[in-house]
């Protein structure tokens, strides 16, 4: 298992979201405000998480001191056996190499597994109930409404 840095070309394979969200995390690729990491196995890609530096609503990722995890998959028939642990623990070192102090991450209240997951990675802390999906985006680059989902927060 490989756990690094991916490409922009190797998440445009990964990803079936509209244009518009492409483009969007591909911009914030290109710009270094954001990372793609994923694990691999044999040239195979297992998962992938992406890094955000900063976001337009702070709470998220301010550039500074806090960032913000999203996009975390593992492929289905791998989940449950540490790959995601591992993957998520070496972005926190890639956070504490940058000198972020906190990572947030959101998740809905009805995803037993991940709130089980995050909350025994540290995320210990709501911060808030979000409408709003920061990372998600129309035509125009604006925020697209979601599900109801918390905002949680892990001090590193």
């Amino acid at each position: 298992m490989i756990i690094r840095l991916g490409t922009v070309s190797e998440m445009c394979t990964l990803w079936q979201h509209p244009k518009s969200t492409s483009n969007f995390f591909i911009n914030q690729l290109k710009s270094e405000n954001a990372e793609f990491w994923t694990i691999e196995d044999n040239q195979r890609l297992l998962g992938e998480l992406y890094l955000f530096k900063r976001l337009s609503d702070t709470d998220f990722a301010d550039g500074s001191y806090r960032a913000y995890l999203c996009s975390f998959r593992i492929v289905e028939e791998l989940q449950g056996k540490g790959l995601g642990t591992k993957l998520i623990n070496r972005v926190f070192d890639r956070l504490r190499e940058l000198s972020f102090t906190e990572v947030t991450i959101g998740v809905e209240e009805v995803e037993k597994a991940n709130m089980h997951l995050y909350q025994r990675l540290g995320f210990s802390e709501t911060i808030k109930r979000c409408l709003i999906d920061p990372c998600d985006v129309d035509s125009d680059f604006q925020p697209l409404s979601c599900n109801e989902y918390l905002l949680l927060r892990k001090f590193l």
